[in-house]
């Protein structure tokens, strides 16, 4: 298909201006304030700015893209490629890793999103990378108790899970709510929330202690409150016959922290406008961000050092798993895909019973849920982010 025909029946491209937006003029504006004022503490920081200010700069460098039919060409200019800034450069990383995700990694079973939420008390804590490695460890924990009643003898549990705290306290894994034996997938139900949130509470604030990041008095103090800030929500899920449901699950996990058609900077008062929802509490869509300097201090604090994962794959879905079950395809063709091939039976057939850790009063302080939470039914299909994803395979 010559390059005229392919316009015609697609979009025509059209380069983007990169130096309109108001995240450059705002990068531009204050790049030498940040260096100066001692913002900019990692080498990496520094390192997204500056290739960001030439992230579609033709006098950066480009490419020439020609059609070898029609003749018609045109120059494209390098992009800078960082991650968790740039949001041109983001978008595409985002839109490749989803479809990755769901054509080499997922299964077409059932999958749940898990969000486990701190509170903003302690989110400053976590700004030590090391911690956020030791906050995704405590969900898988709590989250393979709490499912180890759910299946039967010998099933595994599968579950990528985002390590880092997109939005500030929040965890954002996958967990897939399909639970296995002898390879075969089965439903199974949701965790109840109110469950988790407890469990959540005692876990993090004990790591804390023992890490000395706070004092045993302190933790006390936060176990008296009634409303302790901790919070999880799994009312997001998507079902075994929704590919692009799966596909938007995973580029949830990795979105950008930050939207730029919400954000407008005004150069003369030297702040940076920020518009929302409407905040229950607030009672406002927008946040004004005193400083632009201080607006692009927050933005790199999100930017992972280099070689850094933020997505980690456990169970089924881990990297040994995946590259086991490739070994065996070499070997054996054909061998893998029955290993992983889920049950279409199991999956009609509703999700599994639940299991007596989650019945009412079998914990201490009794669950007081409201049915609806302790059931899952069929999977609903949709599009829905995913922070845990839960499934089994064994």
């Amino acid at each position: 298909m010559g390059c005229t025909e392919a316009t015609a029946k697609t979009n025509v491209y059209r380069p983007r201006n990169p130096h309109t937006s108001p995240l450059y003029q705002c990068v531009e504006k204050h790049y030498e304030d940040l260096i100066e004022s001692g913002l900019v503490h990692r080498r990496v920081e520094e390192q997204v700015l500056n290739r960001f200010i030439d992230c579609g700069d033709l006098h950066k460098g480009f490419a020439r893209i020609y059609c070898d039919e029609c003749g018609h060409d045109y120059l494209l200019a390098f992009s800078c490629k960082t991650r968790y800034f740039c949001p041109s450069c983001h978008q595409k990383r985002m839109l490749a890793y989803g479809d990755w995700v769901e054509e080499e990694v997922l299964l077409p079973v059932p999958h749940r999103q898990y969000v486990f939420t701190l509170p903003k008390l302690l989110r400053p804590h976590f700004h030590q990378r090391h911690r956020l490695g030791a906050f995704c460890r405590i969900v898988s924990r709590l989250l393979n108790e709490a499912y180890g009643e759910a299946p039967r003898p010998g099933a595994t549990r599968v579950y990528p899970v985002r390590t880092d705290l997109r939005r500030p306290g929040d965890l954002s894994p996958a967990y897939p709510c399909a639970g296995s034996r002898r390879c075969v997938f089965r439903v199974l139900p949701s965790i109840p929330a109110t469950l988790l949130v407890e469990q959540l509470r005692h876990a993090v604030l004990d790591y804390l202690v023992e890490d000395e990041a706070i004092t045993e008095d302190f933790a006390n103090k936060l176990l008296s409150w009634e409303h302790s800030g901790f919070s999880v929500d799994n009312k997001v899920h998507v079902g075994a016959n929704d590919p692009e449901g799966r596909r938007q699950l995973a580029r949830y996990m990795i979105r950008n922290p930050f939207s730029l058609g919400k954000m407008e900077y005004k150069e003369k008062q030297n702040v940076v406008v920020y518009r929302s929802k409407l905040h229950a509490t607030m009672r406002r869509n927008f946040q004004i961000m005193p400083g632009a300097a201080a607006w692009l201090k927050l933005l790199l604090q999100h930017v992972p050092d280099r070689g850094e994962h933020l997505v980690r794959y456990y169970g089924w879905y881990s990297n040994r798993s995946r590259g086991e079950r490739e070994t065996i395809e070499l070997v054996q063709p054909g061998r893998a895909q029955r290993l992983g091939a889920p049950d279409q039976e199991s999956l009609r057939s509703g999700p599994a019973h639940l299991p007596a850790l989650w019945q009412r009063d079998a914990v201490p302080g009794g669950y007081r849920g409201s049915p609806g939470d302790r059931a899952d039914p069929a999977p609903r299909g949709g599009v829905g982010s995913v922070t845990a994803t839960t499934g089994a395979a064994g």
